[in-house]
């Protein structure tokens, strides 16, 4: 079986500190788009936190986990949308302060909280939530089952877990996964359908199953257009032959985006009665 390099927890926080600064780019919203064509009003990347929220089934009073929560807008809208008590974590302490912050100016910092963990190791007692989501953090993990049955064991009984991700369509090349490591800092994803055995086999019932692909390319249409917008400013921050460097990673990552990787949404239930 082939293996591929992956960094630690304590890497990919430093990575993100480090980077803070570039995901104003995207409004320190992180995902990718959701594309709705029913609410074409609505910005895509709200679109895709509407989705995860209506998929973890919150009202007030819920528990939710968001594991890899970014600068926290995700959690920020759940709490402001549905009255649930949320817990972000990240590995990035830079994100942490940030959703801390952001929580403060939303006025629902006693509704949503962080801290920095890692998704692998769980700090939390068994049952502790009723939906726990993770929005393009899975693939970040250097064990992934291992996540997802962390995941698993702080449900409660029969509650919800959202996942949306990254994932491989086809056989990279040694050069795209050369790409896929300088823009993710990950040599190797797991397959649209890998997902699902990686969901089932931490003993999730899955509810929803759903080919996402076709949002990720329509948001990697856009990366050209932001990469011209912003030029100056990234410039501006880090320098003419940063900025050129980073043009440069930014496109071979949009092309990997919009014709190699693909994307997934799925949600798994945990088993009402404990497993025998």
């Amino acid at each position: 079986m082939t293996t591929y390099e992956s960094k630690t927890a304590d890497e990919v926080g430093e990575y993100f500190d480090d980077r803070s600064w570039l995901f104003g780019l995207s409004g320190f919203n992180l995902h990718i788009g959701y594309f709705d064509d029913e609410k074409p009003d609505t910005d895509p990347k709200e679109r895709h936190t509407e989705v995860m929220i209506e998929a973890a089934e919150l009202g007030a009073g819920s528990r939710l986990l968001d594991v890899g929560c970014g600068f926290g807008r995700p959690a920020v809208a759940a709490a402001k949308t549905t009255g649930a008590q949320v817990l972000g974590i990240n590995v990035s302490a830079e994100q942490v302060r940030q959703g801390q912050k952001l929580a403060e100016e939303a006025g629902v910092s006693e509704l949503v909280s962080f801290e920095q963990a890692d998704g692998m190791a769980l700090p939390y007692p068994d049952g502790s939530f009723d939906a726990v989501w993770a929005s393009e953090a899975i693939m970040y993990m250097s064990d992934r089952p291992k996540a997802l049955r962390e995941i698993e064991r702080v449900l409660v009984p029969g509650g919800r877990f959202v996942l949306s991700d990254y994932a491989e369509r086809e056989n990279l090349s040694a050069e795209q996964r050369t790409a896929l490591k300088e823009g993710f800092t990950v040599e190797a994803l797991p397959t649209i359908e890998g997902y699902r055995g990686l969901l089932l086999d931490a003993g999730l019932e899955i509810t929803r199953f759903e080919d996402a692909t076709a949002h990720l390319h329509r948001s990697a249409a856009r990366i050209p257009e932001v990469l011209d917008e912003k030029y100056a400013y990234i410039a501006e921050r880090g320098g003419k032959e940063f900025a050129d460097e980073f043009k440069e990673m930014l496109s071979k990552v949009g092309v990997l985006e919009g014709e190699v990787l693909g994307y997934v949404i799925a949600v798994g239930r945990k088993a009402a009665e404990p497993r025998a």
